[in-house]
């Protein structure tokens, strides 16, 4: 009996794919998520990065919260801690005012004294941590 592999290792190849695309989009899905971009500007996006240059005196971005369920609250913290060798410092903590259905929030013209690596949280009124990211400034 003959065994043509060629169909085989592509049907394995393609069961492979589909595994990790769902893998991938099940982790992307699981979490909620606090990521950054230069602004926010007309419903969209500008310059999504994890890095960012700043002037010398401190520059700003925009934070984005992204949350699988509505937030569920009328005021979310955003907390910035400056993160040297695992140890973090806490630099300002801002409240701002939100609608409690929202699952996509943008907060604008968050303050970056210096350059560093920072730890972003966005917090309840609890305190809980509603989800994190870090973010590197770099001078200009």
């Amino acid at each position: 009996m003959k065994i043509n592999f060629k169909p085989s290792l592509f049907f394995l190849s393609l069961v492979a794919v589909f595994i990790t695309t769902g893998t991938v989009f099940a982790q992307g899905q699981r979490n909620d998520t606090l990521y950054f971009c230069r602004e926010y500007k007309d419903g969209a996006e500008i310059g999504n990065s994890t890095e960012f240059h700043i002037p010398e005196k401190g520059g700003m971005i925009t934070v984005m919260l992204r949350t699988l369920k509505p937030v569920g609250a009328v005021e979310v913290f955003i907390l910035l801690e400056k993160d040297v060798a695992g140890v973090r410092d806490k630099i300002s903590k801002e409240p701002f005012d939100v609608e409690a259905e929202w699952d996509y929030i943008f907060f604008s013209d968050i303050f970056f004294p210096e350059a560093g690596k920072y730890k972003i949280s966005a917090l309840t009124i609890s305190g809980d941590v509603i989800a994190a990211g870090y973010v590197k400034m770099l001078k200009k």
